[in-house]
């Protein structure tokens, strides 16, 4: 990763999606085990690195340029939706930990059969993920988070 990489988010009056993050970096690991995972699900997953970007974004938050579109919404109230938006991300991720751990030892069992354990890596790649996304989210404050606003009037 490098530092200050730039993020893009939308924020929008629609009540199904008011927060979209539209522009972010692509998914990678300086870990070798989630690396070798990496790998196996970009060849036979590929789908789903685009969610797993997403979680590696929330863990390293705080190390991006955020641009905000968010209309003519005041800075506050921008903030204000975005710790909303993080305290939401934050409790999903921990439902997630919790859920990936428990099934996470039922995944040996795939490993008896021939080929790639691609069920164990893709487990155990978005547990890393989402473990990580929860602990920052937990550390984050909105207020320290290097946002920039632009109007589309």
């Amino acid at each position: 990763m490098r530092l200050m990489d730039k993020v893009t988010i939308e924020i929008s009056s629609a009540p199904s999606h008011p927060i979209q993050l539209l522009d972010y970096p692509d998914l990678s690991s300086e870990h070798k085990l989630v690396n070798k995972g990496i790998i196996i699900l970009r060849q036979y997953t590929p789908r789903i690195l685009r969610y797993l970007s997403k979680q590696r974004l929330l863990g390293h938050l705080p190390a991006y340029r955020i641009e905000v579109r968010a209309g003519k919404m005041a800075e506050a109230e921008v903030r204000s939706l975005m710790g909303i938006w993080m305290r939401r991300k934050r409790a999903r991720r921990l439902a997630y930990v919790i859920l990936e751990l428990l099934l996470m030892p039922f995944t040996a069992f795939v490993a008896l059969l021939p080929g790639p354990n691609v069920v164990f890596y893709g487990l155990f790649v978005m547990f890393y993920f989402h473990f990580k996304a929860f602990l920052s989210l937990s550390k984050i404050k909105v207020e320290e988070l290097n946002i920039t606003i632009i109007r589309n009037e």
